[in-house]
């Protein structure tokens, strides 16, 4: 599954067939957030996680046992906002072409380079997901976090995104994205892992691709200036299996979810059949189906918080051991890539 991770294709599970076990990684539950107050500066509150249990270590091929205290309250910490910060100003934009990669161009992997999509470890954010099947409406749970786990791919460094998909209390599908900046604000696509659990126990790995390896190549996952109109682009091409095109399909609209309503969206239509929607320094909001009929998989955001240094560490320990656990599943993309490591 190498869609991007704002909507990675879901294989919902029903509640049934799932029973909290010793090995399950549990989330907080979140109570349905009220709307944000926005004020003058129109900066979100974030929940900053007060830290994780660190429970027992477990095996990489399983999700280890967690549950984080969140209490909603403001940060001092850098946060994601609405406004657009003086670093993003800073930069001197221009949109990337896809078929010319070139390494010299990149630098710090983290940061907040591209307000439509910010990749500052410790961010983390919740969606509520929902799958038609049939006349049953299934619910799950998407966390994404930002670690700050890094990897040389293709001689670019890139940071780890951690995408986790919960099914009635319990880890089903967790997955690596590797994403890198470019110094024009660009957000780069360099490569997935995807791992599948049932009760807790790895089943196996459905997706695994490295820019620079077998043939795959690198695109962009979010360009540094989108515009209406312009050209339709490539988000990544693994050969023999997919790639992924995208273009911008909304600029500016008004968009409500459960966590607020934001004002100035830009919804992505990937492959035709999907629309994904950013709002500035909170990355994605929401998925939608391009189609009637099928499945409709939709996905709202119900919350973003910032990681205290110990969630960030328990999460990017999360990361690090699927990382490894690739080159086992996976050998003939990851046998020979570049371990991963925490920024220091």
């Amino acid at each position: 599954m190498s869609n991007l991770f704002a909507g990675r294709p879901h294989t919902a599970l029903s509640s049934s067939s799932h029973k909290p076990g010793a090995m399950v990684e549990r989330m907080a539950e979140l109570p349905r957030p009220r709307r944000a107050v926005v004020g003058v500066a129109a900066a979100i509150c974030l929940a900053v996680a007060a830290g994780c249990d660190s429970g027992t270590s477990s095996s990489s091929s399983a999700p280890p046992s967690t549950a984080a205290a969140q209490q909603e309250t403001t940060s001092s910490a850098a946060s994601p906002t609405e406004t657009t910060t003086a670093t993003t100003e800073a930069i001197r934009r221009v949109n990337a072409d896809p078929g010319k990669f070139n390494r010299k161009d990149f630098g710090e992997p983290t940061g907040d380079a591209n307000p439509w999509l910010p990749l500052v470890p410790g961010y983390q954010s919740v969606r509520d997901g929902s799958l038609f099947r049939g006349r049953r409406e299934l619910h799950h749970r998407r966390r994404f976090t930002v670690t700050d786990v890094v990897k040389r791919v293709n001689g670019v460094q890139t940071v780890l995104v951690l995408d986790q998909d919960i099914d009635a209390g319990q880890v089903a599908e967790q997955a690596l994205d590797y994403f890198a900046q470019d110094k024009h604000g660009n957000v780069w696509y360099l490569g997935s892992y995807t791992e599948t659990y049932e009760g807790g126990q790895f089943v196996n790995a459905v997706d695994a691709w490295l820019a620079g390896v077998n043939g795959a190549t690198a695109g962009v996952a979010m360009m540094a200036d989108p515009k209406k109109g312009m050209p339709g682009y490539i988000q990544a091409s693994i050969p023999g299996r997919e790639t992924i095109h995208a273009e911008v399909a909304k600029l500016g609209d008004r968009k409500c979810v459960p966590f607020k309503c934001f004002s100035n969206t830009l919804a992505i239509l990937e492959d035709g059949t999907e629309f994904k929607y950013y709002a500035k320094g909170v990355g994605g909001i929401a998925t939608e189906p391009n189609y009637s009929g099928g499945e409709q998989e939709k996905e709202a955001l119900l919350n973003v918080i910032q990681l205290s240094s110990k969630g960030l560490a328990e999460f990017s320990a999360e990361a690090l051991k699927l990382d490894r656990h690739a080159r086992t599943t996976s050998g003939q993309v990851f046998g020979n890539s570049a371990p991963a490591k925490r920024q220091r």
